[in-house]
């Protein structure tokens, strides 16, 4: 392709977006430091697919440094004298390897890397010692491993599952890179996941028709192909019927009244000298869902705010906890159970924790999902002393408005962080506080999270998982006429089932602290990009 053709094409490049040059090999072109330049020129930001054979040579690692390549998919055909043999070239692979390992050591760590080894024509059951050996050849460069599975292969389906499985464990390992598929196999969807920088554009004869995966689990984490509005939450509600709070367990007859209804569908408050019993009719939970809320974790809350009034979760809501003394019944396990109420404010340190968090951002900050603004007092001064430039972004234009309202002095744009563009690298902090749940796609939303940080900046994410709410039926039917936000919640993640898009996505965790039994049903992570 000439030069001057690239101009249309680069009309797709959006501030930020990446642009991938392909075909052939771009290294020998003499016009690259151009067509670089006008990727630059057009608000792009260039990326490349090469052997990586011209690495080894400083000349050619100092051009892409000062063009701004940040990002490379170095190809490979086998490891060792199988990449030498497919290249027939002695001595590629090794020379692949010193220039790859040499650019990252000479400082390009601004540069995401990516080292496909392409399945063509290999022996896929002999993939895991090939993946080790690639592994202790590229110590101690920081790249990601893209097993690029040949689409054109009909045994690869099969060799494919059967090496997915061998290497499930293998990015629990974090001495090990990063590994994940390329996959554009019929019936393997299950393993389709991006990786790459968001939305890049292709320039070449034979743009990628794959996708980069992982594993399942990863799938129904982010995969939005069946992303349909779901609950976060349920009700127990007051039945009516009350039974009296004896002090001993042999006494206690809240098993025999509650007989006829589901164990795990029912519990026991105790107010004062009585048991009042509360019962849930959820079909958006299953018993298996029921059960985790309500057994495993407790995250069962009162609401003693008026009916329609629960705005402050710290004030309005009380946690509640399964009573002792059931322990020793041996009735329990037909029974609902008794649990008393806990009279301090739940989430009122962790509150403390995220509020003197915010407190100490400086610099460029994005809010993703800004509309509740709970910590709106903590930022407002920051703003008006020029310590903190504030950027929300919300899909609901409602929220929105509210939240101008609150920071006067910030920008605010409306739209989802999958949709959101930026120059990479803009921001030293971004927030997602309560707002993971509601971006339609996890995977592309990290990437751009990923993509917008600084290197060294830090992304606070605070998130809950599903809890029941213990009610008056007058409470559940304000609520149940309450006003619904313009967006939609789209998943229950926990923060373990978040930890695999964390590395993924070139980030590390500095603060862990999963939702739990002994804590509330809310989870805070703090991420630094790499």
């Amino acid at each position: 392709m000439a030069a001057d053709a690239l101009w249309p094409l680069l009309a797709q490049a959006a501030p930020g977006r990446l642009v991938v040059l392909l075909g052939g090999e771009p290294l020998l072109r003499r016009d690259l430091p151009r067509l670089l330049a006008m990727i630059r020129a057009a608000g792009g930001v260039p990326g490349l697919v090469t052997t990586g054979r011209a690495l080894v040579y400083p000349k050619w690692r100092e051009r892409l440094r000062r063009a701004g390549v940040e990002y490379l998919r170095v190809q490979l055909f086998g490891v060792g004298e199988a990449h030498d043999r497919a290249t027939a070239t002695a001595g590629a692979y090794a020379q692949t390897i010193a220039g790859l390992q040499a650019w990252q050591r000479e400082g390009a760590g601004a540069c995401d890397v990516d080292v496909a080894l392409s399945t063509r024509g290999a022996d896929l059951d002999q993939l895991l010692p090939a993946l080790r050996q690639l592994a202790a050849d590229l110590e101690p460069a920081e790249a990601a491993i893209v097993v690029a599975v040949d689409p054109g292969d009909p045994a690869a389906g099969a060799a494919i599952r059967r090496g997915a499985a061998a290497l499930a464990d293998w990015n629990a390992d974090e001495s090990r890179p990063l590994l994940v598929w390329e996959v554009a196999a019929d019936g393997l969807a299950e393993l389709s996941l991006r990786i790459a920088p968001p939305r890049p554009v292709f320039i070449g004869p034979a743009p990628p028709a794959t996708c980069l995966g992982a594993s399942a689990a990863l799938a129904r984490a982010g995969a939005p192909a069946d992303a349909r509005p779901r609950a976060n939450s349920f009700n127990y509600v007051r039945s009516g019927l009350s039974v009296a709070a004896t002090d001993r367990a042999a006494t206690c007859d809240a098993y025999a009244k509650g007989a006829g209804i589901d164990p795990l569908r029912q519990l026991w408050l105790i107010e004062g000298d009585r048991l009042l019993q509360h019962v849930t009719d959820t079909g958006d939970f299953d018993d298996r869902e029921i059960a985790a809320v309500k057994d495993r974790s407790s995250h069962l809350f009162f609401d003693r705010a008026a009916p329609g009034t629960l705005d402050d979760i710290s004030e309005g809501m009380r946690r509640i906890l399964p009573d002792p003394l059931c322990g020793s019944c041996i009735q329990r396990a037909g029974c609902g159970r008794r649990f008393r109420l806990v009279e301090e404010a739940p989430f009122a340190r962790q509150e403390a924790w995220i509020g003197h968090y915010v407190a100490g951002l400086c610099g460029e900050v994005l809010d993703v999902g800004c509309g509740e603004q709970p910590y709106g007092e903590v930022l407002a001064p920051l703003l008006r002393s020029g310590v903190v430039r504030y950027t929300g972004l919300d899909p609901d234009q409602r929220s929105l408005e509210r939240a101008r309202a609150a920071l006067p002095g910030g920008r605010f744009q409306l739209g989802g962080i999958e949709d959101f563009t930026a120059p990479r690298g803009r921001y030293d902090h971004l927030l997602c506080l309560r707002s993971l749940n509601h971006v339609f796609d996890l995977d592309e939303a990290f990437a751009r999270m990923a993509w917008l940080l600084k290197p060294g900046g830090a992304l606070l994410m605070v998130e809950t998982t599903p809890f029941a709410m213990v009610r008056r039926p007058e409470q559940v039917a304000a609520a149940d006429r309450a006003p619904r936000a313009g967006h939609q919640h789209f998943r229950n993640v926990a923060s373990d089932e978040v930890l695999p898009f964390v590395r993924r996505h070139r980030m590390r965790v500095v603060t862990h602290e999963p939702s739990s039994f002994a804590s509330t049903n809310q989870w805070i992570l703090v991420l630094e990009r790499v």
